[in-house]
């Protein structure tokens, strides 16, 4: 059995409950008590109902810089045991997932952690600068085992659109999600990815600071246009327009009933556990460093008041 530590939480952001209840299951009463998050008690028993989902692997011990904090997902998710640092977390366990995406406290909080060698789930992006991605890149590398990525594009509903999905007829996708391009821009990205493949040739953003509008250039003249505006309502998506008469198909990742939103969360946390397990990577490193150079790209073109970025400038910071 692989123990694994899960570490957490910042603001607005509750998959240390989440991420752990797909491994351990859940105590009901406690995630009455103990979990704010509304979303999180409806899909964990709508869709979960304690069934095993990942086997070989549970969440042995939480960490997060409140104690009480730790206590209360430890009791919502089954967790036995509270680490006292991050330190300690890695040294008692088999892998980290490290579930939080204020992406400014990547480096900071975890940096230290490639030292041990265990293997990292890194919460949907690295780094929110290119100082701090080029430090992790040092730091881990290549032959790292290391899981970056969003539970959108491991979701049903994205896999059955890449099986399925007209390309040749594909002439716009169009994205919207909620909060802040840093934070949320990854749910969008790998999904389209997953699908649409990541042969970006260009990234402006056109949007300003909380209401980005980034239009990404395949290659192919295909245009993603992927809008990321705080406070706007839900549901996050990703839509796909076609030559005429073909209609549009509408891939939310926040589905009515939560089912595939609940899946993408386990068929992600299974794809670090198989990791661990035998080395098969979910996401390359490749696509992990580039999704990352992409995301910064249209930061830096927002700043620039709309500059566009070209592949040579955009993927330098990762070369």
């Amino acid at each position: 059995m692989l123990n694994f530590g899960m570490v957490g939480m910042n603001e607005g952001n509750g998959h240390p409950y989440s991420f752990s209840a797909a491994f351990n299951g859940f105590d009901d009463r406690a995630l009455e008590k103990d979990c704010d998050f509304p979303i999180i008690r409806q899909y964990l028993r709508a869709h979960h109902r304690n069934q095993e989902f990942i086997s070989g692997a549970r969440i042995s011990h939480i960490y997060t810089p409140d104690p009480e904090l730790s206590a209360k997902v430890a009791r919502v998710a089954n967790i036995p045991h509270i680490a006292g640092s991050l330190e300690e977390l890695a040294e008692k366990t088999d892998g980290i997932i490290f579930a939080r995406d204020d992406m400014w406290n990547h480096w900071p909080m975890a940096g230290n952690l490639f030292r041990t060698g265990k293997p990292v789930y890194m919460d949907k992006l690295l780094a929110h600068t290119v100082e701090d991605l080029k430090k992790f890149i040092a730091a881990a590398g290549e032959d790292y085992p290391l899981l970056t990525a969003s539970s959108y594009q491991f979701a049903p509903n994205i896999r059955q659109a890449a099986a399925t999905m007209p390309l040749d007829k594909l002439m716009l996708v169009r994205g919207v999600s909620p909060v802040i391009w840093i934070r949320y821009a990854p749910h969008l990205l790998g999904a389209l990815f997953r699908v649409c493949g990541n042969d970006i040739v260009s990234v402006q953003n056109c949007g300003c600071d909380r209401a980005d509008t980034v239009v990404l250039t395949y290659r192919s003249g295909l245009q993603a246009v992927m809008q990321v505006f705080e406070g706007i309502s839900l549901p996050l998506g990703l839509d796909f327009h076609f030559h005429s008469p073909q209609s549009p198909i509408s891939v939310p990742y926040t589905d009515e009933t939560l089912e595939s939103y609940f899946l993408s969360i386990v068929e992600m946390m299974r794809g670090f556990t198989v990791m661990v397990q035998n080395g098969t990577r979910a996401v390359s490193w490749q696509e992990t460093l580039k999704t990352n150079a992409i995301v910064l790209a249209a930061v830096r073109s927002r700043e620039e008041q709309g500059r566009k970025i070209f592949e040579d400038e955009f993927m330098e910071c990762i070369r």
